[in-house]
């Protein structure tokens, strides 16, 4: 037990970077505005969020009480926080449990493989306990209030919340155990970012259906009659899924011998799926480690004339980019994806709603004279794309500790800025691509909008992908042992969407400015793309300065 309790310690100061922060921000007093940018970021974003979902909750509770059943807030927010933990459980595993940088020095050490992925089983754990916090905790305090429960009832809860992600999260950690045993997709990163990202796909879109149907007015009355139309949804769907429905019972049944039982059951079942993964991954967890590490021979005649082709530079700077952005599975998901996300949400939305106002809409843009605000519309909302994906603004940080090879290569700092330029570009183009042409088929957009709405995206997102390297370059980040820290965990990703949210709010100030004092629609579009282009030369000039030092520093 010591053992474990010592490599859990060590595991958390690595993937949290304790020491390496305590040092930076509490003894040498560096960066301190690193932590007031978090803070900043975390209680807008998150109060605003905060907010509306506790809103929501409050009108599911009303709602569940007008038809005697208070325990259907609980059961929901039960199942979709395990719902949430075994879809992303599955994935996050895999990325720690077999891609993390620390594996080959932990399998030398006299140390059991059971223990190896419990300490990391833990680690996962208490991220989940993070975000389970925000969906879970509001949900308890909204029916521990109504129904005036006492101290015994945030008792229970409090043991059911612990116990919430452990069942799912088992499940997903086994299965992925399971999986990389008899399959190495080690080998095959592009095949499981592929598969992960289908599967992922496929309950973003299930989630948004059922979201879609509830009504969007925000009224009380509205929100109850859905519940009301559809109060047995939670019940059925838990029935697949028996651990929410004995969470919900404990909590709400929480002073009755049902109650008691359905815990113990819930705390029973938690414990035996945790047993069953130490004793898998006893069994399986090295071999599948070290099969991950062999090379299969792929046994094919070898032509010096087929293997040897000239390139440019630029080129193979740009292939090497795409390897490096593809060869860890959390890198794709965290980008790849919003392609097919957003113009979903916008399918479903406006399609599904027909209150929404598409037909109006559409005489808008459909008409030539309504080039300029669509042009201004989809100009925002490129820019906004392109500061919140975060792959210009993890460039450099996800090379990581490889990034001496970076230094090494016999190519100019200033070229392979511009191969991460012109990459960035290329993939937020992709990005945003099926948005636009779903744009243009739903509302009948002008082929004169669409042309100028093109032209000032691409001067946009190249001005917001310059400025997000810039970022990384100043101040990359090398030091992780997890690639999901490279995005997840870097600061650099905030930075540039708190400073693209600016440069939006600036640009909004200039078209309402110069509205006012009556400039003509083609004058601001083209101060707009002016001022766009010279600031793509302006930061492009910082950020090449900037990546000389970071490539002569040591």
């Amino acid at each position: 037990m010591r053992e474990f309790l010592s490599l859990l310690r060590t595991q958390m100061k690595v993937y949290y970077s304790i020491s390496a922060m305590r040092y930076k921000y509490f003894v040498k007093k560096k960066d301190l505005w690193e932590i007031v940018l978090a803070l900043f970021g975390m209680a807008v974003g998150g109060g605003t969020l905060l907010f509306m979902y506790i809103m929501y909750l409050n009108s599911m509770y009303a709602a569940s009480m007008l038809i005697n059943q208070p325990q259907l807030m609980p059961v929901t927010v039960l199942l979709l926080a395990q719902l949430l933990t075994l879809v992303f459980g599955f994935f996050w595993t895999i990325s720690v449990f077999y891609f993390s940088d620390d594996i080959n020095i932990l399998l030398p050490l006299p140390i059991q493989p059971y223990k190896i992925v419990l300490s990391k089983y833990s680690i996962i754990l208490l991220n989940e306990y993070v975000t389970l916090a925000f969906l879970m905790l509001p949900a308890i305090f909204i029916y521990g209030i109504g129904t005036q429960a006492g101290i015994l009832y945030y008792l229970v809860s409090f043991i059911v919340f612990i116990f919430t992600p452990i069942i799912p999260l088992s499940i997903a950690a086994i299965a992925s155990v399971l999986i990389m045993r008899f399959v190495n997709l080690k080998r095959k990163k592009d095949l499981y970012t592929v598969i992960v990202s289908i599967l992922a796909l496929i309950f973003f879109f299930t989630i948004q259906f059922f979201i879609n149907r509830i009504p969007q007015n925000g009224e009380q009355q509205a929100i109850e009659n859905f519940i009301l139309q559809n109060a047995n949804l939670a019940k059925m769907i838990s029935r697949s899924f028996p651990p929410a429905l004995w969470g919900a019972v404990s909590m709400t049944n929480y002073n009755t011998l049902s109650g008691f039982l359905n815990l113990l059951m819930f705390i029973a079942v938690s414990i035996i799926f945790t047993a069953v993964l130490a004793v898998s991954a006893q069994k399986m967890y090295l071999k599948a480690v070290i099969s991950g590490q062999e090379v299969e021979a792929k046994r094919k005649e070898v032509s010096l004339k087929k293997e040897i082709v000239r390139s440019s530079l630029l080129k193979a700077l740009l292939v090497r980019e795409w390897k490096l952005f593809i060869r860890v599975p959390v890198y794709a998901m965290n980008v790849l994806p919003v392609a097919i996300i957003i113009p979903f949400v916008f399918l479903v939305s406006f399609v599904g709603n027909p209150q929404i106002g598409l037909e109006m809409a559409i005489k808008y843009t459909s008409a030539p004279d309504g080039w300029f605000w669509v042009s201004m519309i989809g100009l925002f909302f490129s820019l906004f794309v392109a500061g919140s994906n975060s792959l210009s603004s993890t460039s450099f940080s996800r090379e990581g500790k490889m990034f001496y090879i970076s230094k090494l290569m016999p190519v100019e700092p200033a070229l392979q800025l511009k191969a991460k330029w012109i990459f960035g570009i290329i993939i937020t183009i992709v990005i945003i691509l099926p948005t636009y042409v779903l744009g243009w088929y739903l509302f009948k957009i002008h082929l004169l909008s669409m042309v100028i709405l093109i032209v000032l995206m691409l001067i946009g997102i190249s001005a917001v992908n310059i400025l997000s390297l810039l970022i990384d370059a100043m101040k990359p980040s090398f030091e992780w042992e997890n690639p999901q820290k490279a995005m997840k965990g870097n600061l650099n990703v905030l930075l540039s969407l708190i400073l693209t949210t600016i440069l939006i709010g600036c640009i909004v100030g200039i078209v309402l400015l110069l509205k006012k004092l009556y400039v003509s629609e083609i004058i601001i579009t083209l101060i707009i793309g002016i001022l766009l282009i010279l600031l793509n030369l302006g930061v492009y000039l910082l950020a090449k300065s900037a990546v000389k030092k970071l490539y002569k520093g040591e």
